[in-house]
């Protein structure tokens, strides 16, 4: 939802809404995570245009084929396109972009996530390509 000018409005949380105990606030989001499949409220709430580009062709793809959102501290920080090569126990870091208001801290969180994320696939080690503007290590081992 945009105002007249086309900014996006801003989204506010009811008075009787209860925060959780625990907040996961830096986390690799899939595109189905309530946080951004309802895009409208992601670019509300975070300012973040975010759409999935399976169906775009390759060449018109501007963060990659599965390009997930990267939450750190609380803030869409980042997107990273990831595929998982299990024949090689790899996961693939195809791109690795970093929003403009993303923290200092983005890359060291992205990297623990991915270790964490590889690990859970079964997979020994992370690799990435070097595209995008998120700094990352070349490869390193899942946590």
């Amino acid at each position: 939802m945009e105002d007249p000018s086309g900014a996006p409005l801003p989204a506010w949380r009811h008075r009787d809404a209860r925060l959780p105990a625990r907040l996961a606030s830096d986390a690799l989001l899939t595109p189905f995570d309530p946080i951004v499949w309802f895009r409208p409220r992601a670019e509300r709430m975070f300012d973040f245009h975010y759409r999935i580009e399976i169906y775009t062709p390759k060449e018109q793809r501007r963060y990659g084929y599965y390009c997930l959102p990267l939450m750190v501290g609380g803030r869409l920080a980042g997107r990273i396109d990831l595929k998982a090569d299990r024949a090689e126990r790899v996961l693939l870091v195809q791109a690795a972009w970093r929003e403009e208001r993303a923290p200092h801290r983005t890359a060291g969180v992205a990297k623990d996530l991915l270790s964490r994320a590889a690990a859970w696939q079964g997979l020994d080690t992370v690799r990435t390509s070097g595209v995008g503007d998120l700094a990352l290590p070349a490869a390193f081992d899942a946590a």
